[in-house]
């Protein structure tokens, strides 16, 4: 169902379109609640990650209608986004609520420390990249801030665990998909110019890693 959409969408982007991406969608919602349903024990950050991904499917519903109300374009984008960041922070809390070890201070915010620094980092090359987030500035930092702290956030608790938790792995290579994916995203919505057909199709698919492993990696929690 994502290959369909995507290649509905490098086609011509219409209302179907929009109901194939939010079918895909439905698809790694439905992989999350099967793997909360088989996970025995403790469900919290199954159910917390669940909620990460129902935001997910959200975001991507009102980031279609962007195409089809070209007039609101820039709302839809704001309103994506702001479902987008919502599921970052259910996937930190996620993290921090299974993974995260009483007493290591540091990891409590090493996670966010990261992200800070990548933060700044794209925000000083950005405009050399063409990106312009316009009169979204504000809004595109906290963004940002949301995905690189779910990134960091993977990252640091996998590094806390040794990399031994199968379930930090899988969720960590999404995350790493979702930051590529957001990164080619900035430029197909805050560059000028038309982006190639190759650029759209790949940014989704790595969209669309993220969210499967994400929810896949539900099903290994130890």
């Amino acid at each position: 169902m994502s290959t369909i959409f995507i290649i509905s969408k490098v086609r011509h982007y219409s209302l179907v379109t929009i109901i194939l991406k939010t079918m895909a969608s439905l698809f790694f919602i439905a992989l999350g609640i099967t793997t909360v349903c088989l996970t025995e024990g403790d469900k919290r950050f199954g159910i917390i990650i669940l909620i990460g991904l129902i935001f997910g499917m959200l975001g991507d519903t009102l980031l279609g209608f962007k195409y089809i109300t070209t007039k609101t374009k820039k709302l839809w984008i704001f309103f994506g986004m702001l479902a987008f960041a919502f599921g970052h922070i259910s996937y930190v809390i996620g993290l921090f609520v299974h993974f995260y070890q009483r007493g290591n201070i540091l990891f409590a915010f090493l996670p966010f420390m990261i992200s800070l620094v990548m933060s700044t980092i794209y925000l000083c090359v950005k405009g050399r990249l063409g990106i312009h987030f316009g009169k979204t500035f504000p809004f595109g930092v906290f963004y940002l801030i949301c995905l690189t702290s779910m990134f960091s956030t993977s990252l640091v608790m996998g590094i806390l665990h040794s990399f031994n938790e199968t379930t930090l792995i899988m969720f960590f290579v999404g995350a790493f998909n979702f930051v590529i994916s957001d990164c080619m995203l900035t430029g197909a919505y805050f560059k000028e110019g038309q982006r190639p057909k190759w650029y759209m199709a790949t940014y989704s698919i790595a969209y669309y890693i993220a969210q499967f492993l994400i929810a896949f990696s539900i099903l290994f929690l130890k």
